[in-house]
């Protein structure tokens, strides 16, 4: 027997120690890794669009760029023209039409008859980007719901604005939007300071706490990270203090573990923007839903180090006495609680 178990050691051993051993857990990442490949290909926007929540998603990304356009006083004739070329196509689809009672659809038509009416108060001729006949068609189908008076934004006096930002989370949480122009005012670091205690009350995996928060108050640096951003665009040049939150890869342990760090940093991201809003700071989260090449771009100027993922940029400043916000309409509870 002693001389079997010498003869398949080699076998018996890294059988039973398999599960442990380092070349397992580069399996199981990999294997899980293209798991997420499979059915990120399989389902989202960037390779189809024949689902209808595929299209909803790409209604609302390029509406949202009309929403952001309206908000500058001095408009651009015809601004945005690719998005709405591409809307004019989306918006003629025949499950879209279908579907056209569904709220982000409904808002992705009005929208449009803002964006032609705006024009139209301006004396803008856009004929060739925008024929009369789209605009008819687009009231045809919101029918009874469309409203002369909707316009794809929202005005602000400051008081009104964080009247509920010491409220109950209901009013609280209604009350917090976006907010893209600022004064160019600097907060004290001691409010910041406010801030970030507030924001680490976030829950986390096993209470790791793997947020990190970086404040950028250098403008060169600011202005050359919101270019890499690109979203922020028109909107940069009174921005003075910019929030960059990582979530370190480092206090994460199993494979499961491996997207947790885009959990943990959004709740955390979240509890950020609720804080801000709570100490009154204007703030505007910039997603950076971004590519490898442009994390090693941000981190040539900035050394944040290779361990920690960027969640998000978050502009803040101090809000002017009357601003704008988009509308940015949500859904219902009808549209995304599912009874199973």
């Amino acid at each position: 027997m002693d001389k079997l178990k010498r003869i398949f050691r080699p076998i018996y051993v890294p059988l039973i120690n398999y599960k442990s051993s380092i070349l397992y857990k580069r399996l199981q990442l990999i294997l899980n890794f293209y798991k997420d490949y499979k059915l990120f290909k399989k389902y989202s926007l960037v390779f189809h669009r024949k689902d209808i929540k595929n299209k909803e998603a790409d209604l609302i990304l390029h509406y949202h760029s009309l929403e952001k356009g309206m908000l500058f006083e001095n408009m651009r004739k015809g601004f945005a023209a690719n998005r709405i070329k591409n809307l004019h196509s989306m918006l003629k689809d025949h499950e879209v039409i279908e579907n056209a009672g569904r709220k982000q659809i409904r808002t992705a038509y009005q929208i449009m008859c803002k964006y032609y009416e705006l024009h139209k108060e301006r004396n803008y001729d856009i004929n060739d980007l925008f024929p009369a006949e789209k605009y008819y068609f687009y009231k045809k189908m919101l029918s009874s719901s469309y409203s002369k008076q909707f316009t794809g934004s929202l005005d602000w006096e400051s008081q009104e604005f964080f009247k509920f930002s010491k409220s109950n989370f209901e009013n609280f949480a209604h009350s917090r939007k976006s907010v893209r122009d600022f004064t160019g005012e600097k907060f004290d670091l001691d409010l910041i300071h406010k801030v970030i205690n507030l924001a680490n009350t976030a829950p986390s995996v096993c209470n790791r706490q793997a947020s990190n928060v970086y404040l950028i108050e250098d403008k060169t640096k600011i202005d050359r990270a919101l270019k890499i951003q690109a979203g922020f665009v028109g909107y940069s040049q009174k921005v003075h203090q910019l929030l960059i939150l990582t979530n370190d890869r480092k206090y994460y342990y199993t494979v499961g573990e491996r997207n947790q760090f885009y959990i943990d940093g959004g709740v955390y991201l979240m509890n950020l923007l609720y804080a801000l809003h709570y100490y009154e700071i204007g703030n505007c989260p910039a997603n950076w839903g971004k590519t490898s090449s442009a994390d090693h771009a941000i981190r040539k100027f900035l050394k944040i180090p290779e361990s920690e993922k960027i969640i998000c940029m978050i502009p803040i400043g101090k809000v002017k006495n009357e601003f704008r916000t988009t509308l940015s309409l949500r859904r219902t509870y009808k549209e995304n609680l599912i009874i199973k």
